[in-house]
């Protein structure tokens, strides 16, 4: 006895609907897996280097305090895995009421907090480290400045070795950051330089970053800026390097600084804000400027940063 063939559903549709459901179901695939990189939790390292004048420790100041009370709501990072290191004394003091244990930023002190973290942090979990401060540049070596010996990346790097993280971000928020790019350069971590290896004067951004964490933003607030339906990594880039534009444009000041971001393991870094900065030109010429991808293909740099998720935008 012959039973009749069954048909699949599939075979009834037109070949472009197959096609459309099959780019829908891999979009999601790939949404799933970039929501399962930071599957575990997330820690912040915050350090706050030494402060120079009254006016950078006043300013320094507010900026620690903006990011350690917002890094639960924007980042995700309850208060045990929230670890703060500050620049000198009065540092200490004016932060007692919202960091009471922030000891002072040495290289030791840098060294003890992240030894703890390799020992407590699983390899599901984030590592977060923002830098905020000041360093000088000697000898073809940018080295961060906090009290004592200052430390330059390949200590860091040394420091950083024994902590297995499934995500590693890197803020370097201080002048001639774009040299610590090469040697904290990792195919599965973002770093992030405030500016390129020959920009020596103080920085906006650990102010703008700050800003925008908090929701204190004067020009741009955290939001979806490539459009592609989450609030990522990349955006925070982003929305940080719209603020600083911003802010130098208040100020009708020449921009100093122009940052970089690697995180395809090369140590160049690239602008990929330049593709979303307020343009002079016509309308017409800024939208077709503006759909350029800033991010070419999985292997360019903002790809890893863009799948680092800090939330979904609702629709």
């Amino acid at each position: 006895m012959l039973f009749p063939m069954r048909v699949s559903p599939w075979a009834k549709l037109p070949a472009w609907h197959v096609l459309r459901i099959s780019c829908v179901l891999l979009l999601a695939l790939t949404l799933s897996e970039s929501a399962t990189a930071a599957s575990g939790n997330r820690w912040l390292i915050l350090m706050c280097g030494l402060p120079g004048d009254d006016e950078h420790r006043e300013n320094l100041t507010e900026a620690v305090k903006l990011i350690a009370t917002s890094a639960s709501s924007a980042l995700q990072v309850e208060a045990p895995r929230l670890k703060v290191v500050v620049g000198d004394e009065t540092m200490v003091s004016d932060l007692a009421k919202e960091l009471p244990s922030a000891p002072i930023c040495t290289r030791e002190s840098v060294a003890e907090i992240l030894q703890g973290v390799a020992k407590d942090m699983q390899p599901v979990d984030a590592c977060w480290l923002i830098m905020l401060g000041h360093a000088s540049y000697y000898n073809n070596r940018s080295a961060f400045n906090v009290q004592g010996r200052d430390f330059d990346a390949q200590e860091l790097v040394g420091w950083l070795k024994p902590i297995q993280s499934q995500e590693r971000v890197i803020f370097c928020t201080f002048p001639v950051s774009g040299m610590w790019l090469k040697p904290l350069r990792d195919n599965h971590a973002v770093t992030i330089a405030a500016t390129d290896g020959s920009e020596f004067t103080a920085t906006e951004m650990p102010y703008a970053l700050a800003r925008v964490l908090s929701g204190k933003h004067e020009t741009q607030e955290l939001a979806d800026i490539d459009k592609d339906g989450s609030i990522s990594l990349l955006d925070l880039y982003l929305a940080t390097n719209l603020e600083i534009h911003g802010r130098f444009k208040s100020l009708e000041r020449l921009q100093s600084e122009h940052a970089l971001l690697d995180d395809n393991g090369d140590g160049l870094g690239r602008e990929l804000q330049t593709a979303y900065l307020p343009l002079d030109e016509s309308p017409d010429k800024a939208i077709t400027k503006r759909k350029k991808s800033a991010v070419k293909s999985s292997n360019s740099d903002g790809d890893l940063a863009k799948r680092i998720l800090l939330r979904v935008v609702p629709k």
